[in-house]
């Protein structure tokens, strides 16, 4: 009772006190319940700095202001479950600009088992989180809004890309996973910061959302893709290789297609850029491998040398590729080509700069690759269209 005597009691004068309201409902936080019934208005106005205690006290009174704030806390704070009883009841009370930031902020934090809830429920509203839902999803490119593609920073099409001249090789970046846009923008962000193994080797194109055409699976661990499918995309002319990105199975290099998940740290990405330029691993190699590779003799790749009936280049050592025992490689130390982790040294460096400007074998395109599996894609540029053939 003194609280609404000191406040005043003339309805028609309450928006006159509402900093006197705010400033009683931080000195006074048990006191929020009755000043929210005497001014709803001036404590909807302070719920972003209202205690958590404060905001479940109007949560019990139906705000639904008070709900949406909880709920945002608590995902913020990676505390979902406590989020999600907060937001799941009382979704559809929310304003439309408050389900779209919600729904935001469960793709923020990759919540898609609750973003596919409210999607298949009918209930996600249309804004950037539906959209990034759909990619995730590997819907047809059909249903990815223009406009959404632009903002984000992808494209949905291989029509308007070209090759750059000012670079050695020039690479499709493709994903068929909103994740892997993701993941395959910030490889472009560190690699421009830091060109391997010299600037303008590879130029990187947008990244290229293909939805579930190539039917990438991870079912035998290592990640592959249905490449018969090339047959029916036009493909830009001038690019060398392809960045193929899904959501799972384990990186490797096949007829210049790099395949890798959206999980791999760059250092991964890096490894397999360098078998583009023909490097081989530095780990014991797959057997059926072994059964070729090892029986060659001599420079076989810039990091491996056979020493069948031939002596090693002075100062190569031991390497485990080859379970015969004849395998060399340049350095005693661990490198990059042996585990990611170590990084590119300045040595590997300069044999990577010097196979791309004195190659010891021509590396592979992947249109190679796709006249190797007998397809015939057509290749194109902004003018004109040109047939692949052997």
């Amino acid at each position: 009772m003194i609280l609404l005597l000191s406040l005043g009691l003339v309805s028609s004068s309450v928006s006159r006190f509402i900093p006197a309201y705010f400033y009683y409902a931080n000195t006074s936080p048990s006191q929020v319940t009755a000043i929210y019934h005497l001014a709803p208005s001036a404590i909807n106005l302070q719920h972003l700095v209202l205690s958590n205690s404060q905001l479940r006290q109007l949560a019990k009174l139906d705000d639904s202001n008070a709900v949406y704030q909880l709920a945002l806390r608590f995902l913020q704070q990676q505390d979902y479950t406590a989020a999600k009883l907060w937001w799941q009841p009382y979704f559809a009370e929310f304003t439309l600009l408050q389900q779209q930031a919600l729904a935001d902020q469960l793709v923020q934090t990759q919540q898609w088992h609750d973003i596919s809830s409210l999607g298949q429920a009918g209930k996600l509203p249309e804004g950037n989180a539906k959209q990034a839902w759909l990619l995730q999803q590997q819907m047809p490119v059909a249903q990815i809004a223009p406009a959404y593609a632009k903002q984000q920073q992808f494209a949905l099409s291989t029509a308007t890309l070209q090759a750059s001249s000012q670079c050695k090789f020039n690479v499709l970046m493709m994903t068929d996973h909103y994740k892997g846009i993701q993941a395959l923008n910030q490889y472009k962000q560190q690699y421009s910061k830091a060109p391997e193994p010299a600037k303008d080797s590879f130029c990187f194109t947008e990244v290229v959302y293909v939805a579930d055409k190539f039917k990438c699976d991870a079912s035998g661990g290592a990640l592959s893709c249905n490449w018969q499918n090339a047959a029916e995309q036009k493909w830009p002319e001038g690019f060398d290789f392809i960045v193929m990105m899904s959501n799972q199975g384990a990186a490797n290099v096949q007829g210049g297609i790099m395949h890798i998940n959206s999980s791999q740290p760059y250092a991964v990405f890096l490894h397999e850029l360098m078998h583009f330029s023909g490097f081989e691993d530095e780990y014991a190699l797959a057997e059926k491998k072994q059964q070729w590779l090892c029986k060659q003799q001599g420079l076989v790749a810039p990091n491996l040398f056979i020493a069948n009936g031939v002596l090693p280049p002075k100062s190569w050592q031991k390497s485990v590729a080859c379970d015969n025992e004849k395998a060399y490689k340049p350095s005693p130390n661990w490198s990059i080509m042996q585990y990611q982790t170590m990084g590119l040294s300045e040595q590997y460096r300069a044999l990577w700069q010097k196979q791309i400007n004195q190659p010891l074998t021509k590396p592979v395109r992947f249109s190679e690759y796709f006249a190797f599996l007998g397809l015939k894609p057509v290749f194109t540029t902004a003018s004109k269209e040109q047939n692949f053939s052997d």
